[in-house]
């Protein structure tokens, strides 16, 4: 991975560490947000769930408000992909993350299905006034479409000096 790349997923860690329920604002605001609609390929749309709109208005919406400063740890932690089994790496993002600060954001951009039950996102992250694009997977668990634990945990690790964390 580049340095500059490298730099900037580093700065956007705290983002993710914190929507994850690792800390932040607990103002009680709901975080939710409108969805968008987004565009998939056409030859997506073949392996897409049975209702490719909903989904990518779910996984939108879910997207936003896992990355949302705003949004609980409760909540946060129930958008993520076995978000429950992930105590050890939540804690590690905690500490992680106590030096951030500022408003966290996502804007999806693109969704593609790459089956009826996972989807690669293409999103625009906003910490304070420094803007990452990155992308990372959605799955559909529990009837819910959730941030990937591969897209949690990558970021984590990265914020670990590239070293594993314990529940990643």
């Amino acid at each position: 991975m580049s340095n500059v790349r490298r730099a900037a997923v580093l700065a956007a860690l705290p983002v993710l560490l914190v929507a994850a329920g690792c800390g932040g604002s607990s103002s009680g605001g709901s975080g939710s947000t409108t969805p968008t609609t987004v565009s998939s390929t056409p030859a997506a749309e073949a392996t897409a769930p049975a209702d490719p709109a909903a989904a990518r208005a779910e996984i939108t919406a879910n997207w936003e408000k896992f990355f949302s400063s705003a949004t609980d740890a409760a909540a946060a932690k129930a958008l993520l992909e076995n978000g429950d089994q992930l105590g050890p790496a939540l804690k590690k993002a905690q500490q992680e993350d106590k030096s951030s600060g500022g408003t966290r954001s996502a804007k999806v951009t693109k969704i593609t299905f790459t089956s009826a039950t996972n989807a690669r996102v293409d999103y625009k992250l906003h910490v304070g006034q420094t803007n990452l694009n990155s992308a990372g997977m959605a799955v559909l668990q529990d009837g819910i479409w959730k941030v990937s634990k591969v897209k949690f945990c990558t970021l984590v690790e990265l914020g670990n000096g590239q070293r594993p964390v314990a529940s990643c």
